[in-house]
């Protein structure tokens, strides 16, 4: 087969189309940049830092609108110190020391130690928290959200019931006929002859 100007020419003609085709395909990430190398919290928990004390997935499972919420999350200890940490939110301020380098995941701790008495927002909204290494303060919205993932349903405390008014039983010998009013109409009881057939 003989190469003419012609076949060169159409030769050429697309090997430049093709190395244009992978500059222009390869070059995205020139003046884009790369979701891979943002740092963001992959879960519904916030990611924040305290100095040197950082927080991993911060949340808090809860029903929301004054009922007591759950707080899940790690806090990790990355200072050469000892850290005395604190959390206020909800009413309360909770507190850990943490070593040097130790951490506390929140989800394998006691229940009263963190247990946020009362949520004052809805599920799906945030809740207002100051976090506290003891020499620097953040302000935080740690989202709050229900049992509606199987994941969290564990976790979502469960509400203490209501007070209610006890009966009291009294043996039949030791009761009186005094007739009470208790403002309810409660009916007479009548009794009719019925027919027989």
């Amino acid at each position: 087969m003989r190469f003419t100007p012609k076949n060169r020419a159409q030769r050429a003609a697309a090997a430049g189309v093709i190395a244009l085709a992978v500059l222009g395909v390869s070059s995205c990430s020139a003046v884009n940049e790369q979701a891979t190398v943002r740092e963001y919290s992959p879960s519904d928990g916030i990611v924040e830092n305290v100095g040197e004390v950082e927080l991993r997935n911060l949340l808090v499972v809860s029903n929301g609108d004054g009922e007591a919420g759950r707080l899940l999350g790690t806090v990790v200890n990355a200072s050469p110190e000892n850290v005395e940490f604190s959390l206020a939110m909800g009413g309360t301020t909770l507190e850990w020391s943490i070593e040097s380098g130790d951490k506390v995941i929140f989800e394998d701790a006691q229940t009263d130690t963190v247990t946020v008495p009362n949520v004052d927002t809805l599920p799906g909204t945030g809740l207002r928290a100051d976090a506290s290494n003891g020499a620097e303060t953040v302000e935080l919205n740690v989202p709050v959200v229900d049992g509606t993932l199987e994941d969290y349903r564990e976790y979502l405390p469960t509400p203490s019931p209501a007070p209610m008014d006890t009966a009291t039983m009294v043996p039949s010998d030791q009761a009186t006929d005094v007739q009470q009013d208790t403002g309810v109409d409660t009916g007479t009881a009548t009794t009719e002859p019925t027919e027989s057939q």
